[in-house]
């Protein structure tokens, strides 16, 4: 057997069905989320061949291409998803590495979608607890040591005795993570923090197992410094053109059906820091077409972030993208955006670098032109933004409940969706702890006007985007999905009109609400 086996919870360690935006459902309390939707149609277990999962999380094939490029072998190694870890976890183990993304439910999403319903220990963080306390009581058989990373170790801090951790890994794999790995299977003692050091796209080594619904890394890193976001902490890198393609045909010739970018800006790949590259962007996505094209999966290439200010300085290329993908009404995308905030003083203060080159007092009117830019190319993003910011006053608020009011009368296709802020381990509002998490109740009725705002918006046009977001995949699994959907959009529809009220609505109505089992599920169908 392997010694040292790979694995996360099954909120991270499943394909979604190839829908990787059923993800965000894994955010909200579980008793909102019913036992069959979320085994069934959410999360179902990931294949096997053996003891070793077929496709995996991304980030748990770079781990195991950086053991396997640093001289371990395949035999060393399995990535096992969590269903079979008592079969892969042995006498012969002697390091299991955990993936964390979500562990305790405080990522942006999860804490807003708790807030906003009433709280509960939310899905990612109830699969977390089962994964560890099962892989806690394998440890306590077989003595091996626990390593747990990932872009949720900051949630850990402090349960490390909880859930028998020996090693929070914090940063990049590839060099640092292997030298952590033979310390401790030579016996060394190692520390129970660990920052991983930057390494250069040289050194970065070609997945080995496909990735879960062909998510491959373009970017590394983020050169816009936004004071709450830790990626803009790493070095910004650009992969190598090469190594894309290389992983890109690997999933395909191992039959995974999508290509799917992991950035924090798909435009800028192949920037020199903020100067963009258009070439650059537009021959990645020819080649990767090129690829879908040959292995005869779909153009529609995804990615899961892009800046407006990135979108209005290179119009010809998300033009490009939109006309290689043959990307149409009926085939949209839809693509992740920060708008943040639309008051200068906060882009001034907390994301400067977002707006660049354009200047903080420009930044509602670019978020209305890129919109306008987008949607002329079928590209309906999901908008988010941040309510909480430290100093944030009312004028701020109406600032934003301004801007999302234009985007309406404007025509705008997409979602606006709140995000309240969050200390996020490693941003710099986090190092310099100039901010705490945010609650409802501690916030004035303007920022409750625009959460209220933004979620009309999001309510409207889902109606008419759901049918195009859930299309493709399994067709049963399409239908059921989608019939919930409208369910969960009139669900919305109802808490906004409570929320117009006040939100202490929530704790008096919304808390009380679950849904988990079929009798609670059946209860609240006929309720309603």
């Amino acid at each position: 057997m392997a010694k040292i086996v790979l694995t996360a919870d099954r909120a991270l360690f499943t394909d979604y069905h190839g829908f990787d935006f059923f993800g965000f459902g894994l955010c909200m309390p579980y008793r909102l989320v019913p036992r069959i939707v979320e085994y069934r149609l959410l999360t179902p277990k990931t294949p096997t061949d053996g003891l070793r999962a077929k496709h995996a999380p991304y980030a748990l094939g770079k781990v195991e291409a950086s053991l396997l490029a640093s001289g371990f072998s395949r035999d060393d190694v399995v990535i096992a998803p969590p269903h079979m870890i008592r079969k892969a976890i042995d006498e012969d183990t002697e390091i299991v590495g955990v993936h964390v993304l979500d562990p305790k439910g405080l990522a942006p999403v999860s804490w807003t979608l708790k807030a906003l319903s009433g709280g509960g220990m939310t899905c990612t963080e109830l699969e977390f607890e089962k994964l560890i306390y099962e892989i806690k009581g394998l440890k306590e058989r077989y003595r091996f040591k626990v390593i747990a990373g990932g872009p949720g170790n900051w949630q850990l801090r402090g349960y490390e005795d909880k859930y028998g951790i020996d090693v929070l890994y914090d940063g990049e794999c590839e060099i640092t993570f292997p030298l952590i790995v033979k310390k401790i299977l030579d016996g060394e003692e190692v520390p129970r923090y660990v920052q991983g050091e930057s390494a250069t796209v040289d050194k970065i080594p070609l997945i080995t197992t496909p990735s879960r619904n062909g998510l491959v890394q373009i970017t590394v890193g983020c050169p816009r410094r936004c004071r709450f976001c830790n990626p803009t902490m790493w070095k910004f890198r650009s992969i190598p053109l090469d190594n894309i393609m290389k992983e890109v045909e690997f999933n395909l010739k191992n039959g995974i059906k999508n290509i799917s970018f992991v950035t924090e800006d798909v435009l800028l790949y192949g920037a020199n820091g903020l100067r963009l590259n258009a070439n650059a962007v537009k021959k990645l996505f020819k080649s990767a077409v090129d690829l879908a094209e040959k292995y005869g999966v779909s153009k529609k290439v995804g990615f899961s972030h892009i800046s407006c200010a990135s979108a209005l300085v290179l119009k010809d290329a998300v033009k490009y993208i939109s006309e290689i993908e043959e990307l149409s009404e009926d085939e949209p995308i839809f693509p992740q955006i920060g708008l943040e905030s639309a008051s200068p003083r906060i882009v001034n203060k907390y994301f400067r670098g977002k707006a660049y080159p354009y200047k903080p007092g420009e930044w509602s009117d670019v978020l209305i032109e890129a919109s306008k830019l987008f949607n002329d190319v079928f590209w309906y993003p999901c908008y988010t933004y941040i309510v909480g910011f430290p100093d944030a006053t009312a004028e701020d608020y109406v600032a934003t409940t301004e801007l999302i009011d234009d985007l309406k009368s404007e025509g705008f296709i997409g979602w606006t969706f709140p995000l309240l802020l969050i200390p996020m381990g490693g941003s710099v509002i986090e190092r310099k702890k100039e901010a705490d998490f945010v609650y409802l109740s501690k916030l004035p009725e303007e920022a409750i006007d625009c959460i209220v705002c933004g979620w009309k918006l999001s309510v409207y046009n889902s109606r008419r985007l759901v049918s195009k977001l859930i299309k493709g995949g399994n067709p049963l699994i399409s239908r059921i999905m989608l019939r919930l959907a409208f369910r969960a959009i009139d669900a919305m529809e109802a808490w906004v009109d409570g929320m117009s009220k006040g939100p202490e609505v929530i704790n008096d109505a919304y808390s009380k609400v679950n849904i988990r089992s079929g009798i609670g599920l059946v209860r609240a169908i006929l309720t309603s």
